[in-house]
């Protein structure tokens, strides 16, 4: 659960292409070289193909700088500095900033790819007046602790050490964000998406992570988070396949449309969680409380369900066959076009419930006298 580890630049390694450095063409990102021609390597290829004109062969060229010592770390600083391609540049700092070395720390600040916002005072004016786009702003060690930043959109932003404590950023939009070592203690993320952030070094102790999309996220072993985000985290990330979650709180997780089979989410707060689309086939929910849980499209085959709370959940078009449903509640829950073919359904509580298209246990959509 943690990210990749970070790069250094190896400085026993000359700049000047070495014997291995010559490659066949066609073979690398060299652009149109044939196939049976021979391309210089080392960092004066490096350097050619920095000038080439697909923007993909650039930054695929940007990592292989980390080992030409200090001629790839000049590279990387011109690239960042003058590359006409913002997306190369940014990659280019990206790299810089995680070298930790005085060097590339005045480049990124010298160069900063991101826009300038005026700081955490400029942001505040400025969301006021009704502004909420600020994608690539510069923040980095902004304070805007307990701000008010509900709905702001700050994709790709630069957050890094920012004072985020008990900001409000309920259903911001956080993706690709750097927020490394970013104070987000306390901060409120309830339907935030932070798909893609780099959270390597942040605290996210009593964050509030409501709905909050974590899918593609960073992670470190200095990243602070409670034993209820990191499952969050591990869930939405690796999926659950056979996994033990038994007891856990997950209440108002996103675990939509995730991989669940045969996962042990026994006596399991679910409370208003939201698993559309998402496979519990053989998933031991028993005695789980699912009170209000979104499950529409959900897979349940063969589930174990007994005792399990459903009241006043979305079920429809669940599919429940051969689960087993034994005591389980789902008064006032919507079964509209579920399937319960072979479920087994003793003690069933359902008083309340939606039942339009409602397969049976006998398989027919036809409402037995006992319903």
């Amino acid at each position: 659960m943690v990210g990749k580890p970070q790069p250094a630049v190896r400085t026993g390694q000359g700049s000047r292409p070495q014997p291995w450095d010559l490659v066949l063409g066609g073979q690398t990102a060299t652009g149109s070289a044939p196939a049976h021609a021979l391309v210089l390597g080392g960092i004066e290829g490096a350097r050619r193909r920095l000038t080439h004109s697909d923007e993909a062969v650039r930054l695929a060229t940007l990592p292989q700088l980390l080992q030409y010592g200090s001629a790839g770390l000049a590279e990387l600083i011109e690239a960042l500095a003058g590359n006409s391609s913002w997306a190369v540049r940014l990659a280019a700092w990206r790299l810089l900033s995680q070298l930790g070395q005085p060097e590339a720390e005045r480049a990124c600040r010298t160069y900063s790819p991101f826009r300038p916002v005026g700081g955490a005072q400029g942001v505040i004016v400025a969301y006021r007046r009704g502004e909420r786009d600020f994608a690539y702003a510069d923040l980095e060690g902004a304070d805007l602790q307990e701000a008010r930043l509900g709905g702001i959109n700050l994709w790709e932003a630069n957050l890094r050490r920012a004072n985020l404590r008990f900001c409000n950023f309920n259903g911001a939009r956080l993706r690709q964000t750097d927020l490394r070592q970013a104070d987000l203690q306390g901060a409120k993320l309830s339907g935030a998406d932070l798909q893609g952030a780099d959270l390597r070094g942040s605290d996210l102790r009593g964050a509030k992570v409501s709905g909050t999309s974590l899918r593609g996220s960073q992670l470190s072993e200095e990243t602070h988070l409670e034993e209820r985000v990191r499952h969050i985290w591990q869930l939405q990330n690796w999926g659950g396949q056979g996994q033990d979650f038994s007891g856990q709180d997950l209440s108002k997780a996103d675990l939509r449309e995730l991989v669940l089979c045969q996962i042990r989410l026994r006596g399991a707060d679910l409370n208003r969680a939201d698993l559309r689309g998402s496979n519990l086939e053989g998933a031991d929910l028993g005695g789980a409380n699912l009170q209000r849980a979104d499950l529409r499209g959900a897979n349940l085959q063969n589930a174990d369900l007994e005792g399990a709370n459903l009241s006043g959940a979305e079920l429809r078009q669940a599919q429940f066959q051969g689960a087993n449903l034994r005591r389980a509640d789902v008064s006032g829950a919507n079964l509209t076009q579920a399937n319960l073919e072979g479920a087994q359904i003793e003690g069933l509580k359902h008083s309340g419930s939606r039942i339009a298209g409602l397969i049976f246990p006998d398989g027919t959509p036809i409402k037995p006298w006992w319903w």
